[in-house]
């Protein structure tokens, strides 16, 4: 049994590991295998959440269904074990996020080459794969690695990636090959990224806000940090709204609360305490202690009062209206940055082709997918890497075992 494994980053080497007692070939198009994961996680590779089945699939945002038996046979657990067993050392931080004990992710792709090399894998890099075709019950793949070559193969697994960091070689190719057996392919967008806004808080750059909440119409609250960056939004609830947002078209309108922990009448209380104590101040100087100096500007410019009136002159309408501006101050989403900083894609090959069961086609039996490469994705927390993995994993045991229908 000859399997060709197309892409060699986290799901192609789960996969090629998988496929016990089949002669494995990985081509990867870059100089070396996990690209991509050597800048998961700012270096540190967060690969997995170890957290319950239920609790995984909840953070998944874009057909969580479809993963569930997956999951159910490639667990956080197992993914853990996997790397333990093959040379890399692991620890639990909080949120329930796996990392190697080294902190390196070169250790994560060490341990998954060790897999697949330990299953005969062979690697060929620097291999830009040009077609697939398929002819009676045998794959023929095309190659060029400076010269053409053509190899022929039992089944073969797409784990090309989404167009997510393309630097790492994540370039979409998968698409274009999925599609040439017919798959249809939901247009890519790139999820849990920096997003842009129509007025940009350029005095604040670089600020990071604590416990605050961000919300979009139709989506719920999200709590937690944020940062401001030149020309728009970032830190963990932006990039989780920017997932849950994916599919929304520019512009829509976000809501930042600076004072989710406070009731619109406590934090009136509390500015009434302020002022109190600050009656001959100046009203840009009265709110200090609640807000940080770089955003206060803003917050002052959008009430619509001059920055110099003294506090002992704000009036009670004012005050609420200042309350709701720090509990809905809006700005307006008109983009964001892009694949090329986005963490994962959202889109890919329809998962209505595919059997969940064994990540096989659908329509092309022998043909199996796995990874970013799928219309799946998740939020941040080590969610997206262990789709990877399991998805991989599952696509690599059932083509290893896979008969022609």
């Amino acid at each position: 049994m000859r399997i060709a494994v197309i892409g060699g980053g986290a799901s192609g080497l789960t996969a090629a590991g998988s496929a016990q007692g089949a002669d494995v070939v990985i081509f990867e198009h870059a100089e070396k295998v996990g690209k991509k994961i050597y800048i998961t996680g700012k270096g540190r590779c967060n690969f997995t959440n170890a957290c319950d089945n239920q609790t995984f699939l909840q953070n998944v945002v874009t057909n969580a269904p479809f993963l569930r038996s997956a999951l159910a046979r490639f667990t956080p657990d197992d993914a853990i074990e996997l790397l333990n067993r093959n040379g890399c050392a692991t620890k639990i931080e909080r949120g329930r996020r796996a990392f190697p004990l080294s902190d390196k992710a070169s250790d994560v792709t060490k341990a998954l080459w060790h897999y697949a090399e330990n299953n005969g894998a062979k690697l060929r890099i620097g291999c830009d794969v040009r077609s697939i075709e398929k002819t009676g019950d045998m794959f023929e793949i095309r190659y060029y690695d400076g010269t053409e070559h053509v190899e022929k193969f039992d089944r073969v697994v797409i784990c090309t990636g989404g167009v997510s960091y393309s630097m790492t070689g994540s370039d979409g190719s998968g698409y274009a090959l999925a599609e040439k057996f017919g798959h249809s392919i939901v247009s890519p967008m790139p999820s849990l990224v920096e997003l842009f806004t129509d007025k940009a808080l350029t005095s604040a750059e670089g600020l990071t806000l604590k416990n605050v909440a961000v919300r979009a119409d139709g989506i719920k609250p999200i709590f937690g940090d944020l940062m401001i960056t030149e020309k728009g939004l970032s830190g963990p609830i932006i990039l989780t709204l920017s997932a849950l947002a994916a599919r929304r078209e520019f512009p829509y309108k976000i809501y930042i609360d600076f004072k989710p922990a406070m009731t619109a009448e406590e934090l009136d209380t509390r500015l009434l305490r302020d002022f109190s104590a600050q009656l001959n101040k100046q009203f840009k100087n009265a709110l200090d202690l609640l807000l940080p100096k770089s955003i206060i500007p803003y917050i002052i410019d959008r009430l619509g009062l001059a920055s110099d009136r003294q506090v002992n002159s704000v009036t009670k309408q004012e005050r609420r209206s200042l309350i709701d501006i720090i509990k809905n101050f809006e700005l307006g989403v008109i983009g964001n940055a892009g694949y090329d900083r986005a963490v994962v894609t959202n889109g890919g090959v329809d998962v209505k082709q595919v059997d969940p069961k064994t990540m096989q086609s659908r329509l092309v039996s022998g043909l199996f997918f796995g990874g970013e490469v799928l219309n799946v994705d998740a939020l941040t927390g080590g969610y997206n890497f262990h789709i990877a993995l399991a998805t991989g994993y599952v696509a690599g045991v059932n083509a290893a075992g896979a008969t022609n229908e």
